[in-house]
């Protein structure tokens, strides 16, 4: 169960331990990385894949937040992307460390789930339109607004 709170921020859970509060805009991102029918809707299939990837994240933040903090450095958060298939060049984990970390550089676990769905969101559009396999892409100026506006 999920229902809005104040800020753009939405409460995943009752309330109770083990609630998640996430930001709207990753789980928009996760809408649509997790849409099958394109009917703008995350119905219970969805849901479902979309609550298993969560439990997966979980996973692999509590695995590597190696102090046991609720938070992961710049450091354990390279090996986590690592961990879950990401293998990303060194300025491209300086971006995503700005993007994603708070003032202190320290990364929670609603960013750290916010940064998975939005990379598995990029690298599935990117390898929809790759049909030859080859690791380039070409596209006009409207498809990449439709890309970067809505992914």
């Amino acid at each position: 169960m999920y229902s809005s709170l104040d800020s753009g921020r939405v409460l995943w859970g009752d309330g109770q331990r083990g609630s998640v509060v996430f930001q709207q805009e990753c789980l928009l991102n996760s809408n649509i990385l997790e849409q099958r029918d394109g009917n703008g809707k995350l119905g219970l299939v969805e849901f479902n894949i979309l609550w298993n990837k969560i439990k997966d994240y979980l996973g692999v933040f509590r695995k590597f937040d190696l102090d046991k903090s609720g938070s992961m450095s710049a450091y354990e958060m390279r090996m986590a992307l690592e961990s879950a298939g990401f293998r990303l060049n060194k300025k491209l984990y300086e971006l995503i460390i700005t993007r994603y970390s708070e003032p202190d550089l320290a990364i929670d676990f609603d960013n750290f789930v916010c940064c998975l769905v939005r990379l598995e969101t990029m690298f599935r559009f990117f390898q929809a339109l790759d049909t030859d396999k080859d690791g380039i892409v070409t596209f006009d100026l409207f498809k990449w607004l439709q890309l970067t506006m809505f992914a």
